[in-house]
């Protein structure tokens, strides 16, 4: 008997690697390949002891398989220098939203969300930061409003005057300008106010009563308090 499909080793494909079965029903028949049953395991996590360490191990960790024994290398994360104070703080991370911009953020989220509006709320972070809306992003109610009431243009895309102001009142909510004369003389509050009322799709006219949803969560005219 020549077989002609015979498993070969080592290889690397799973489906093959327990081996084949070559079957002969009659003395001198011919012989078939029957493959022995795979089934794949699923990966599961593991936990590594480390007998010499008594702390946890913070850092990707790989494992290696060489001459047959299992080799572990921990990547740990080494710090420039210790705190000489354990009860120093730990530094801000250098793209950390400033906490005014992220309750103002968070106020004209939760006001959107309490009306229903989450597909609108959901973009309230990229019209804040002037990033590109994504097709489709908007309900074609609340797009016709943006644009007719001068926040995009007839391409979905920021018109100049609501990019000045919202860069102007992004700068002082981000502490980098207090530079009121930029803003013009649209308030904080009537900002969000006139933003959210254009985002649900509701009479310009709503806009004093969301002004006042706005104050109640601490948003005021030139800049953010704690929410009431």
């Amino acid at each position: 008997m020549h077989p002609s499909q015979a498993s070969e080793f080592p290889n690397d494909n799973s489906e093959i690697s327990g081996g084949a079965i070559w079957i002969c029903t009659e003395l001198i028949g011919p012989a078939t390949l029957a493959l022995t049953p795979h089934e794949p395991v699923a990966a599961q996590p593991f936990v590594l002891f480390f007998e010499d360490e008594d702390g946890l191990v913070d850092g990707p960790v790989d494992l290696q398989l060489i001459g047959g024994e299992l080799t572990v290398a921990v990547h740990m994360a080494v710090l420039s220098a210790e705190r000489e104070n354990e009860g120093e703080p730990a530094p801000e991370a250098p793209n950390a939203t400033p906490p005014a911009f992220a309750h103002f953020e968070s106020a004209l989220i939760s006001a959107l969300m309490a009306q229903g509006a989450s597909r609108s709320a959901a973009l309230v972070p990229r019209l804040l930061r002037l990033e590109p809306l994504p097709a489709e992003a908007l309900a074609k109610d609340v797009q016709l409003t943006l644009q007719s009431r001068g926040y995009l243009d007839g391409n979905a895309r920021y018109s100049h005057k609501y990019r000045e102001l919202c860069s102007a009142w992004s700068a002082v909510l981000h502490g980098a300008s207090q530079d009121f004369a930029a803003c013009g003389t649209t308030t904080l509050d009537r900002f969000g106010a006139e933003l959210l009322a254009a985002l649900l799709a509701v009479p310009a006219t709503r806009a004093d009563e969301l002004r006042r949803t706005l104050r109640k969560s601490g948003i005021a005219a030139f800049g953010v308090l704690e929410a009431a």
